[in-house]
């Protein structure tokens, strides 16, 4: 998931978005499905909507809470607490009239209100919420963020328990989608403001309004529940009692699992995907996501060398690491922005085709050797030492050695240890910019380039390696700006940026990820969204 930013995706691009083919369930499915046990490969970090900013919590808020629109079946965005909505002709303003008899799982009635509150609270410089720029495209968003205006004074208001006015700093095409993120979800301030520091930190202080309400995290075990919500509106629609969820970063242990059918879905590692391709149950999980390789400019001055990171990204073989190390989940990257998220307005290409400059994102090793040399002569140094951070499951780990590997067998003086942390710790540090290289993977959250370009703005909260390029900026901030509504022209800003961040190896982009998995074939109904994930659990049901 993302710094989102502002571009013209379009529904059109929704409709592109390749989504997982999880088998549809028709409303006549049984009334009580059986209990559906299904696993993530890293710990859950956070209930605290405006702090999420991983897939896990993403998975687990989705399932509990009670966005205005959300992705549903086909792709499609459907009313959730919002019954309907109007634009303005102008493109500003969204009026949302929200459904009557919304219900907290603790019997409080959902208003306006709640959103409200919920959005102040994630621009609130206070909660320090990473996603708050995803607001950016609210009226005065960008000047709360910056302290210069009050959360209240944010461009969103509850003109009675019913409706819900926003106003837009400029049109933004792809708000609708935005929106569906946890970072807009609404919350019961009266909750919030009881449990202070301790919010959504275990399931006894969140609150649920969704399909399912959330039980069993203590905010440290790795085993947790969603549960039938009778209080939620459409509660007719989840036709499961319960999905048990559990942390298997292990996929060994994983796949054992669902092998002895106590599991109903896992991920699987390369040598899984050639035992599981002719299983009924495999799926390849399409993601709008890319795994790259950021350079902390601050912590390793070397960095700021441009033939340095130039060097690094050549030095590293794409194809051996998609086709060996991550098999049947990855395809290497030749640009920053996956490929399959975004078309080109004109002609309907593939936005990451269309801006690849050719070779700049590749292998090549006697030019690696050759940037790197003199990459250290202008710097004053013959030899480089750094840390690379990452995950502890599996593949992370894979994918480090790899990385370590190659480093140092085609840049000579280049040394590379490992620092290996759990996922809630490899936030933290990302956050924390206490890295100095860092092992990175980012999912769109919404089908756009924008959610990928944003990322390097040179004030971006995500670029956690503090490159920074004036051209980049300029290109990125008039494709927000003067060429908001000029759908054509802000095309080609977000292509000079994407070229840009592939000349100046401001990121070494190194693989487009999906998922390659088991799901019981008698679990059906659950739907990925157009990036790949969250899931929405609402229609899912096994038999």
């Amino acid at each position: 998931m993302k710094k989102f930013g502002k571009v013209a995706a379009a529904a059109a691009s929704v409709a592109m978005v390749g989504s997982v083919a999880l088998p549809a369930v028709s409303a006549s499915a049984a009334s009580t499905g059986k209990t559906i046990n299904w696993s993530e490969v890293a710990a859950l970090p956070t209930m605290d909507p405006a702090k999420s900013t991983d897939t896990v919590s993403a998975d687990a808020l989705g399932a509990t809470s009670l966005p205005l629109l959300q992705f549903g079946k086909g792709n499609k965005l459907e009313n959730e607490a919002a019954k309907s909505y109007e634009k303005s002709d102008d493109g500003l303003t969204y009026t949302f009239h929200l459904r009557s008899g919304l219900k907290w799982e603790n019997g409080d009635a959902l208003t306006a209100k709640d959103f409200v509150y919920g959005w102040q609270r994630s621009i609130d410089p206070k909660t320090a919420s990473e996603y708050a720029y995803l607001m950016d495209s609210v009226k005065n968003a960008k000047a709360i963020e910056d302290g210069q205006k009050q959360p209240s004074e944010l461009g969103i208001k509850a003109i009675d328990d019913h409706t819900l006015q926003v106003t837009l700093e400029s049109p933004a095409s792809y708000f609708l989608q935005e929106i569906t993120m946890p970072v807009f979800f609404p919350e019961n301030q009266k909750f919030v403001e009881k449990q202070g520091s301790k919010y959504g930190t275990s399931a006894a202080t969140y609150l649920s309004a969704g399909p399912y309400k959330f039980k069993g995290w203590t905010g440290s075990n790795n085993k947790y529940s969603f549960v039938k919500n009778d209080k939620y509106f459409d509660a007719d629609k989840v036709k499961t009692k319960k999905i048990a969820v559990q942390t298997i970063k292990d996929q060994n242990t994983g796949y054992n699992l669902y092998q002895g059918k106590k599991l109903d879905f896992t991920p699987l590692s390369p040598d899984q995907v050639k035992a599981s391709k002719n299983k009924k149950g495999y799926k390849v999980i399409k993601t709008g996501a890319t795994q790259a390789l950021q350079m902390n400019e601050e912590k390793v001055p070397e960095f700021k060398n441009t033939k340095i990171r130039q060097a690094i990204s050549y030095a590293i073989n794409r194809d051996t690491l998609s086709s060996k190390i991550v098999t049947g989940s990855a395809i290497p990257a030749t640009t920053y922005t996956p490929k399959g998220l975004v078309k080109n307005p004109n002609n309907n290409k593939d936005f990451a085709t269309d801006a690849e400059v050719k070779g700049a994102v590749s292998y090549n090793k006697k030019k690696a050797a050759k940037l790197f040399k003199a990459g250290l002569k202008e710097v004053g140094k013959s030899k480089l030492s750094v840390q690379l951070l990452t995950d502890d499951d599996d593949t992370s780990k894979r994918v480090a050695q790899f990385l370590q590997e190659q480093l140092e067998q085609n840049l000579k003086g280049m040394d590379v240890s490992i620092k290996t942390v759990p996922k809630k710790q490899r936030l933290k540090l990302s956050t924390d910019g206490d890295f100095q290289m860092l092992n990175f993977g980012w999912l769109a959250d919404y089908p756009d380039a924008s959610s990928f370009l944003d990322l390097y703005k040179s004030d971006a909260s995500y670029n956690y390696g503090k490159w920074n390029n004036a051209d980049y900026d300029a290109a990125l901030e008039s494709a927000e700006g003067k060429n908001a509504n000029n759908t054509k022209a802000q095309y080609a800003d977000f292509k000079k940026a994407e070229q840009i961040l592939e000349k100046e190896a401001g990121v070494a982009p190194l693989y487009y990820r999906s998922t390659a998995s088991l799901l019981n074939p008698k679990v059906k109904g659950v739907i990925a969204n157009p990036t790949g994930a969250p899931f929405n659990f609402k229609y899912a049901v096994k038999h």
